[in-house]
């Protein structure tokens, strides 16, 4: 069953939707509660500032006045560059299912994504926003829910692929800057928050796999943890809590399978994810450098990299909007050490956070308030709850695309695979050659050819041709 604009918004909303709003009344192109989360944002990012500041405000003024403007542009360029390949990423899955999609299209989309994530705990909101958001674009829901699972399964194997990179190459390093947080006299070291938060990343994406190629163990799994879950009264509602982690495991099991079905594109999507992450963990880097004081003591810049890549793994799992308050404070703590001093810390994390933060926020409101496909809607909202109940009515008809796609490319991919066993087999050309004479053969006899002296065949006319049946 496909769903209208009206049914996307009472999905969200839970409230009916009058069929023709008053004409007096406007519609509101901000709903209350992201503007309420966006002043809690700006709240927690004044109270970082004003305790990172308080002791040491002279010292990270003048480290702010020495950095170079030249790479502080070098700097707003990398971070509008990681906007720039969400948006292609997402250009080119939707150019699936449609090849009336611009790239303004998907940069617009990106951005809307960009800010709903930026203001809703633990970057919940996105998605639902999104797929709205393509659909009067003028995809189909069904081909936005697609697009926006296969974003999230990419996006999630690159991180914890960085990840794994991270802890192979500069854990070491990683483990001598030993950073340790202190919350009013409770001390408590990164490192740990740090593992814990790949662990996390980790375990679900494997989970994800498994499960998703795996039906018994699917079944296994999901009733087990939660018939535990429930006998020590984690989960209230275990039948509902089955319900949605079966069509959440179901739709990551059609959507790889669509994924299988286009290679090419699938690696070339994993390629642009990398360098879009590449890029977000460079700009730690390039302000160090543009810190006429620092020296970065003796880091290098994939010290600062793999570093960035740790920070991420702590502060996915902060259920704040932004994780605000606690990627300012992580980041000074991760970095001091690499910086050479708090108040280089302090600068750098202003400008970290303005580039990776704040400017995505402020270019996806105004994005999201002036659009004209955003969602606009007074009651529209979005969260994972209402994005898990989209893919569950959109299952049935992205599971036919998905199967169809898949038995296609394995129909393609066996002819190909076919052909190259053949050519393998056949490698000096001699079988053809001989399988080619011996057709020719054949067709000489039946009197409509003939075979020359260099071995070609020549048609004959129907007169030469009646006078040797004569």
């Amino acid at each position: 069953m496909e769903l209208n604009e009206k049914d996307i918004v009472v999905m969200s909303g839970g409230n009916k939707v009058p069929s023709s709003p008053a004409p007096a009344k406007k519609k509101k192109r901000l709903h209350k509660r992201y503007i309420f989360n966006i002043i809690i944002v700006l709240l927690i990012a004044a109270v970082v500032l004003y305790f990172s500041l308080k002791d040491g405000f002279d010292d990270v003024v003048v480290a702010l006045k020495t950095a170079d403007a030249r790479i502080l542009i070098v700097v707003a360029i990398v971070a509008v560059g990681v906007f720039l390949l969400d948006g292609l990423i997402l250009y080119i899955l939707a150019r699936l299912y449609t090849t009336r999609y611009s790239f303004g299209k998907g940069l617009a989309n990106a951005f809307i994504g960009v800010f709903y994530n930026d203001v809703t705990p633990s970057s919940s909101g996105g998605q639902f926003a999104q797929a709205y958001t393509f659909k009067k674009q003028g995809l189909e829901l069904a081909s936005a829910t697609s697009i926006l699972v296969m974003h999230f399964l990419l996006y999630q194997i690159v991180l914890v692929a960085y990840g794994i990179l991270a802890l192979f190459i500069k854990l070491p390093a990683f483990l001598a800057l030993n950073p340790v947080a202190d919350f009013g006299g409770f001390k408590l070291t990164l490192i740990p928050l740090s593992l814990l938060g790949f662990g996390i990343n980790f375990f679900v994406i494997v989970t994800i796999l498994l499960l998703s190629y795996s039906k018994w163990m699917h079944s296994v799994a999901i009733n087990g943890i939660v018939s535990i879950g429930a006998k020590l009264k984690f989960i209230k509602h275990p039948e509902k809590t089955k319900q949605n982690w079966q069509a959440q495991i179901e739709n990551f099991r059609i959507e790889l399978r669509r994924l299988q079905s286009n290679i090419p594109v699938t690696i070339l999507l994993l390629v642009l994810f990398t360098i879009k992450l590449t890029l977000s963990y460079s700009i730690p880097y390039l302000i160090g450098v543009s810190l006429a004081e620092t020296t970065m003591a003796g880091h290098t810049y994939f010290d600062t990299v793999f570093f960035s890549a740790y920070l991420q793994m702590m502060t996915n799992m902060i259920p704040l909007p932004g994780a605000s308050g606690f990627s300012e404070y992580f980041f000074t703590q991760v970095f001091v050490g690499i910086y050479g001093s708090g108040a280089l810390a302090t600068a750098a994390q202003l400008i970290w956070r303005t580039a990776t933060f704040y400017l995505g926020l402020i270019i996806g409101g105004f994005v999201t308030a002036f659009y004209r496909s955003s969602p606009q809607e007074d009651n529209f909202k979005s969260d994972r709850k209402t994005f898990v109940e989209l893919q569950k009515s959109t299952y049935e008809l992205r599971k036919k695309t998905a199967d169809t796609m898949f038995q296609t490319s394995q129909l393609s991919r066996k002819d190909i695979e076919k052909r190259m066993s053949e050519a393998r087999r056949d490698i000096f050309g001699t079988r053809k050659r001989r399988e080619q004479k011996k057709t020719k053969q054949q067709q000489a006899k039946t009197g409509l050819v003939e075979i020359n002296d260099e071995g070609a065949l020549n048609p004959l006319d129907s007169a030469t041709s009646n006078k040797g049946e004569e």
